[in-house]
């Protein structure tokens, strides 16, 4: 088996794994009666569910995609354009900005420790986010 195919294979079976993650977790916040633990159930459920998509969008692309070459070279059939996708991306960051600064401040009120916990959890997504669209970003101004 070609490491193309080993790779399609280990996708294929990530995205068993994260659907049905996704289904035992709906299952299992029906039994949960503690707030705290429903709200983390919920965010994983919704961590699965975005994994399945971008695993499934992934091995669509990769169908398309010639051997030995990136993905940041390679072009879809979609095109929308660089300057297009970068403006998007730049405004995003902007919002992800003002949202890491209302987490900050609602951090500092929130007694709640269940509260915090989930906020802290929604803070690291959103500077992990912004970590990426800045490579993503770097790259399309290499593009143009």
């Amino acid at each position: 088996m070609s490491q193309e195919s080993k790779l399609m294979q280990l996708i294929k079976q990530q995205i068993d794994i994260e659907r049905d993650q996704v289904k035992r977790l709906i299952e299992a916040r029906k039994k949960v009666r503690v707030a705290a633990a429903r709200l983390l159930i919920l965010e994983i459920c919704l961590d699965s569910e975005k994994h399945a998509a971008i695993l499934t969008e992934m091995l669509e692309i990769l169908k398309k995609v010639p051997p030995d070459t990136s993905l940041w070279e390679h072009e879809l059939e979609e095109y929308v354009g660089e300057a297009l996708a970068r403006k998007e991306f730049e405004e995003h960051v902007t919002t992800e900005s003002d949202v890491l600064t209302r987490l900050k401040e609602e951090l500092k009120h929130t007694k709640d420790e269940s509260l915090k916990l989930l906020l802290q959890n929604i803070e690291e997504d959103e500077k992990k986010h912004h970590g990426i669209i800045q490579t993503i970003i770097h790259n399309l101004y290499k593009m143009e």
